[in-house]
């Protein structure tokens, strides 16, 4: 069983020569009822991401489709590096996870919106707003997770807004 990503070695160096051999592969990871090959997979996608941003979320895209949560999951834990140097190249795949009710998932995406918000405050904080307009309980509990890393100010209009559009 694979649980350290110096295991992979040799897919994490496929996945930068060629992305598309690697992916079925470390999607196999990603299904795993093992929550350290599961962070394999992740981990994986993040040193891909590294040198082959655009192939790796392009194929995220398509795992936050997925019926199983371990890979939706996985499609958003891959992009923590991605979302910290451009949030904005990581939005097609958390748009789509965005109303997961899956609490593995939302965790994720959570995770990668605090993240992104250290380095890029401002879109982290614009999201976090428009998101409060879809009135949906599993965004909310996304966006109550994802601003904790914002300044005070801002964490309270997003709560203020959420506030709002429960009442209405």
């Amino acid at each position: 069983m694979v649980t350290k990503v110096n295991e992979v070695k040799n897919l994490v160096e496929l996945g930068i020569r060629e992305p598309k051999a690697a992916f079925p592969k470390i999607k196999q990871l990603a299904q795993s009822d093992d929550w350290k090959v599961r962070e394999v997979a992740a981990t994986c996608l993040v040193e891909i991401s590294k040198k082959k941003t655009d192939e790796v979320i392009q194929e995220m895209v398509h795992w936050a489709d997925d019926g199983n949560p371990n890979v939706r999951r996985t499609s958003s834990e891959g992009l923590r590096e991605a979302a910290r140097r451009n949030p904005d190249k990581v939005l097609p795949v958390i748009e789509k996870l965005k109303k997961d009710d899956n609490l593995y998932v939302k965790k994720s995406v959570a995770n990668v919106l605090r993240n992104a918000s250290r380095y890029a405050p401002i879109f982290v904080f614009e999201l976090c707003k428009k998101w409060t307009l879809l009135k949906n309980p599993n965004t909310n509990w996304i966006i109550k997770e994802s601003i904790k890393k914002l300044p005070p100010e801002q964490q309270k209009k997003i709560l203020s807004l959420i506030k709002k559009t429960i009442t209405k």
